[in-house]
């Protein structure tokens, strides 16, 4: 029987005990609302999913204030985020050095005054500075007292490139003077202003340049664009540190889901909700690809180490795990999928370590987590070698094998995702096939 439009367009705060009773799919949702919007990323799971969940759950008392939620895919800190919204801690992994200082930007609140003082520190004199450095630029091509970054030739106009530098020793500075905190709200401001500066494609997930005609007419203005995302930014987070507790713990670790239990340890959370990559990095949506430039011009990090984020993703060169040859024997529907690609002579290896990888999460999860509460897995159905693959039905069938217990499944459509809707399967020049556009909600508890 169909449902009811008026009942299906409701949420966990509502009163609604069933989940399935609630409209997924949050089209028109703002995602962007507080932190969520202080910085883009692709792929981003939508703010609303966490927010109902947690909303349900503490309605059922199935967790409680101060409780812990994890997320083994902490990506833009969606989840820690909507964790200490609603009164809980937060832990969660990320390989992606930027991921980590993204999600703990968006996720620990700052203090309005303190926010003030450092923001003041950073821009007092900043305009005179970058004067200076735009001189000293076009008098010898170089600023002698700037360490430049590790970015490859080419992506930036280089006169601005020295400026977002003098930039990143203010910020380094601010850090000496004010805190971590406060220099890595800055540094995601800084990113911002990177990916709007750099001669990379902003509409793009993975890394283009700009046609040569559009880099000679490229002329951003470093100031200006800082500046108004800072105002931006700061806003955002007096709003969001006026509605959430201080005292709350986030922690973001920057290490591999797939050794979870060494990060977070055993029987921690009380709920996990996470979304994990629909494939590898370098065919799918390329994380480190993305976060290249604005890590290597805000942070601590090296090229190599940006550029391995993208190889060392689920069914990546990762050489820790042995393989597990009776895998797809665990889940039919994996079996079914292989088989498939295998007759075609599609890409079976690759699936397979995709799987192989996302298992190994699965089985630290449910050592993370507190045997019988909810375990949240948001998961699209991509394709490979023009292949359907079904990932909800195998993360059922595998977390089952492991000993977690089915409860549902929740199927959304995706309004609004920064990801491709084509892609090219088997990686040849103009050839397309359908992507996702649509995820399923898989929960089940923790063995």
């Amino acid at each position: 029987m169909r449902r009811d439009h008026r009942q299906t367009v409701l949420s966990a705060s509502d009163g609604i005990d069933d989940l399935r009773d609630i409209n997924w799919t949050f089209e028109g949702t703002d995602t962007k609302s507080l932190t969520h919007g202080l910085h883009n990323y692709p792929a981003r799971m939508v703010p609303k999913i966490p927010d109902t969940l947690v909303g349900h759950y503490k309605d059922q008392g199935v967790i409680d204030e101060g409780d812990l939620v994890y997320d083994p895919f902490s990506g833009s800190g969606t989840t820690a985020v909507e964790a200490r919204r609603h009164g809980l801690n937060a832990a969660g992994n990320d390989i992606n050095p930027f991921a980590v200082m993204l999600s703990e930007a968006k996720a620990i609140p700052l203090e309005r005054g303190s926010l003030s003082e450092a923001r003041d520190s950073l821009v007092n004199g900043l305009s005179q500075e970058l004067r200076d450095v735009r001189a000293a630029y076009d008098q010898s091509g170089e600023v002698e007292r700037l360490e430049m970054p590790d970015v490859r030739d080419g992506w930036f106009p280089e006169p601005q490139l020295h400026e977002l530098t003098a930039i990143r020793d203010r910020i380094d500075a601010v850090e000496d003077e004010s805190g971590e905190a406060y220099a890595r709200f800055f540094r995601v401001v800084l990113s911002h202003t990177t990916r709007k500066v750099s001669y990379q494609r902003n509409g793009e997930y993975k890394r283009y340049r700009l046609s040569e005609e559009d880099r000679s007419e490229h002329n951003p203005a470093v100031e200006s664009i800082f500046e108004k995302k800072l105002k931006q930014n700061i806003e955002k987070m007096r709003d969001y540190a006026n509605r959430v507790d201080h005292e709350l713990d986030t922690t973001i670790h920057y290490s591999d889901s797939r050794t979870a239990v060494a990060d977070v340890g055993e029987d921690q959370a009380d709920i996990v909700i996470t979304s994990p990559p629909y494939g590898d990095h370098q065919t799918t949506v390329a994380y480190g690809q993305f976060s290249q430039d604005p890590a290597l011009l805000t942070g601590e990090v090296t090229y190599d180490e940006m550029k391995d984020v993208d190889k060392t993703g689920l069914g990546g060169r990762y050489d820790v795990l042995e393989s597990i040859p009776e895998l797809e024997e665990h889940s039919p529907t994996l079996k079914a999928t292989l088989d498939t690609l295998r007759g075609k002579d599609g890409r079976s290896d690759d699936a397979l370590d995709f799987f192989r990888d996302y298992y190994a999460v699965m089985e630290q999860v449910a050592q993370v987590t507190k045997s019988g509460q909810p375990v949240v897995w948001v998961v699209a159905n991509r394709t490979m070698s023009r292949v359907t693959i079904p990932t909800h039905l195998i993360t059922r069938e595998l977390c089952e094998h492991i000993g977690y217990e089915f409860d549902m499944n929740l199927p959304r459509e995706i309004p609004t995702k920064t990801l491709p809707w084509e892609n090219a399967p088997e990686n040849v020049e103009d050839a397309t096939g359908d992507l996702m556009a649509n995820e399923n909600i898989v929960i089940l508890r923790a063995p």
